[in-house]
């Protein structure tokens, strides 16, 4: 019994099991902290009638805050035009645009001559995120029927004791109509983003490990001898990198049954961040050794549930100084972009995965150069 008390692996199993479930619990506050707050949206005031006015004075006035929240959940942009406000539907631009009308108030003033309700629209750019998509035409939804009440009790007191229908009641009473449309909608690939990550991620960690003990077996005979190992090394982890990005998008039409709208850019792109990722991995380890591979492992378990959620609904902390800063977000953002804003090849997140791999590239040829190269290649 004794022995059993003084094996150090016992000591090792009690620090692991209370540092785990520490870092398992750390990596869900953002989860559970998540709340909407400073979300971008757009409002158009076509019309030039008080009651459009006023409704547009009304909700760029609007300061609700959703719970724990410090600022309001909605942050209004006016446009003078829609042409302004659709341009900036963009990729990281405004989440929904809201339209009032040209005739708004007139149609308002006349329902009770057409009993026709006015109609409110709201376009939703649903490829920013889906889930947040939905909640917001909820709330925008929910919106304009209080706005709508509030305008239908207003028409009825000023109709007085004047005799009205049932038709003209109705449509007095529901004198708002809200049309919603989307755009660069995800259609059935609204998780394509989540499932590239965790496959590109972990295989291209494990390429990194198995590459790295396989370098052991290397004896330089002088730096030469390294620098021209590392060439070699790369150019075969260009080819893996090839066949990662490929054979994933395979796995995810064949398996997963999704249909790409351009299957070989997106391969590209995936095989593009899995050579990103492998020689950023590479460049830490070459100069940290395996224990630099926790740093990626902790990664998956922290990034995943910051990808996931718009970036508005995270805690400032981690917006400012965690979601800037995860290489994978890259990966992420710009499947999306390939996906549901149809944008070229070369885009932001392309040219910030080259970034990566060129500083992966750079620590894994400078450590060639360190006094410990000889115990380390990777």
């Amino acid at each position: 019994m004794q022995v059993i008390f003084k094996n150090k692996f016992l000591g090792f199993a009690i620090l692991a099991s209370l540092l785990v479930t520490l870092i398992m619990t750390i990596a869900q506050i953002p989860s559970a902290k998540s709340t909407m707050q400073n979300i971008p949206i757009a409002i158009v005031n076509e019309d030039q009638g008080a009651l459009g006015q006023n409704i547009t004075k009304q909700i760029m006035n609007n300061k609700t805050k959703a719970d724990h929240a410090d600022k309001p959940i909605f942050k209004w942009q006016q446009y003078d035009n829609r042409t302004a406000a659709d341009k900036d539907l963009d990729f990281n631009g405004n989440y929904a645009t809201v339209i009032i009308p040209k005739n708004f108030t007139a149609d308002i003033m006349q329902i009770s001559q057409t009993n026709q309700p006015a109609t409110i629209k709201i376009v939703l750019n649903q490829g920013r995120n889906n889930t947040l998509s939905t909640s917001i035409n909820q709330i925008l939804t929910g919106m304009f029927t209080k706005i709508g009440n509030g305008i239908g009790s207003n028409l009825l007191a000023k109709m007085g004791n004047n005799p009205i229908n049932a038709n003209q009641v109705s449509a007095i009473a529901n004198p708002l109509k809200v049309e919603v449309t989307k755009t660069h909608q995800t259609t059935d690939l609204e998780a394509a983003s989540s499932v590239f990550f965790q496959p590109i991620w972990i295989a291209s960690l494990a390429v990194t490990m198995l590459m790295y003990f396989a370098s052991k077996a290397f004896q330089p005979r002088n730096r030469q001898d390294v620098l021209k190992f590392k060439t070699i090394t790369v150019a075969i982890i260009a080819v893996i990198a090839l066949l990662i990005g490929f054979s994933t998008r395979f796995y995810a039409s064949q398996i997963l049954g999704y249909t790409f709208p351009d299957s070989f850019t997106l391969s590209c792109f995936l095989a593009l961040a899995s050579f990103a990722f492998i020689m950023l991995f590479s460049g830490f380890i070459a100069w940290l050794g395996v224990p630099g591979v926790a740093i990626f492992g902790l990664l998956l378990f922290f990034g995943l549930p910051l990808l996931v959620m718009a970036p508005e609904m995270l805690p400032t902390f981690y917006q400012n100084w965690i979601l800037p800063w995860l290489p994978m977000r890259f990966l992420y953002e710009g499947i999306r972009e390939l996906l549901y804003y149809s944008n070229n090849f070369i885009n932001q997140n392309t040219i910030a995965l080259m970034v990566i791999a060129l500083t992966g590239l750079g620590l894994f040829f400078l450590e060639s150069f360190s006094k410990h190269h000889k115990a380390s290649f990777l």
